[in-house]
């Protein structure tokens, strides 16, 4: 690491608890502040991180076996990419692993996340029938976050990943 290079890491595993999502999108928020003079892409962790925890709790599987527990894990440098990963519990023949990633890998098909975000709104827009889920969720994380998200099933469990670049910030 070179001297103006500075990395962080926060690595926990949570209880799979909705009080806990805004406390950890707080705690990261007030982390980043502290070492980041960009309040705007302190904003924009914390929220990704507490959308990535929304949809760990939506999604994952807490009824089989001892699957009480999520893991979070934000890291990075200063002035570079900061990932934000959140891993969850998920029943070997739930469909949503599935249409997890085919998500992300069409939002990844977009040059860039706002043109992702656009198609999904007017795909929304377009479609005469009361669609539940939007399936907004991931697309707004990627357009509002700027960043690149990736999915990977393992041994039971989904890990969702969303790479911001924060190159254009500045230490505090």
């Amino acid at each position: 690491m070179s001297n103006d290079a500075f990395g962080f890491s926060i690595d926990m595993t949570v209880r799979n608890e909705w009080r806990n999502v805004d406390l950890l999108r707080t705690s990261v928020q007030n982390c980043f502040t502290a070492v980041f003079a960009d309040v705007d892409g302190c904003h924009a962790i914390a929220m990704v991180t507490g959308e990535l925890l929304e949809n760990a709790l939506k999604y994952g599987d807490w009824v089989s076996g001892d699957r009480a527990m999520f893991r979070l894990r934000v890291h990075g440098q200063l002035n570079q990419v900061v990932e934000v990963s959140v891993q969850n519990p998920l029943k070997a023949d739930d469909a949503n692993g599935n249409t997890l990633v085919k998500a992300i890998e069409w939002i990844n098909s977009f040059p860039k996340p706002e043109a992702a975000y656009r198609a999904r709104m007017l795909q929304i827009a377009q479609n005469d029938e009361d669609e539940s889920p939007s399936r907004l969720g991931l697309v707004r994380i990627a357009f509002e976050g700027n960043c690149r998200l990736a999915a990977k099933i393992v041994d039971g469990h989904v890990t969702v990943t969303a790479a911001l670049d924060l190159s254009s910030s500045a230490a505090g």
